[in-house]
């Protein structure tokens, strides 16, 4: 039964980290359930087009409620600032994946079958929106690397290799190394 000391790991990517792939892939390695994240790349996009500061409240209070539910589980958390939420949780390591803008387009229109422009489109929508959400609902800024004890440059590592160096940071912070 897990408790409030199991291992929590934390991802937040910019757009094409490859975050969900990786998420399973250490979820797999540590036998440890994987949370999804909020927002799709589609909501995000309807987030976009509406009255954001009218959603931002609502999702802040359903995503710090998830997160600290997921957290109870233990687990990879995708998203959600829970870097933020759970910045003081003792066993839980907080990673930010990123990467060069042009391979992280290129990896995301990839994944999801959409001309390379598109993604473009998608990255610079995404990773402004993401942030100002987190900028609006928590007054944090998801960009600040104070909030992450590792931030892994996905644009040369395929996922099994950014999978097991999260996998290995994980254990030592939880005493398993």
């Amino acid at each position: 039964m897990p408790t409030t000391d199991s291992l929590v790991i934390t991802l937040w990517e910019t757009y094409g980290s490859n975050m969900e792939a990786v998420a399973t892939r250490v979820g797999e390695i540590l036998g440890i359930p994987v949370h999804g994240q909020g927002l799709s790349s589609d909501e995000i996009a309807e987030l976009a087009a509406s009255d954001r500061t009218r959603v931002t409240a609502d999702l802040a209070r359903r995503s710090a409620a998830a997160v600290e539910e997921s957290a109870r589980a233990g687990g990879v958390i995708q998203g959600r600032n829970g870097a933020f939420i759970l910045r003081d949780r003792p066993n839980t390591l907080h990673v930010k994946l990123d990467g060069i803008a042009e391979r992280r387009a290129r990896r995301a229109a990839e994944l999801a079958g959409i001309p390379f422009g598109e993604a473009v489109k998608r990255q610079e929508l995404e990773d402004d929106v993401r942030v100002r959400m987190s900028l609006e609902a928590f007054q944090w800024d998801p960009r600040d690397i104070e909030a992450y004890d590792a931030i892994v440059n996905t644009s040369f590592q395929d996922t099994e290799e950014t999978a097991q160096f999260i996998a290995v940071m994980a254990r030592v912070r939880g005493g398993l190394l």
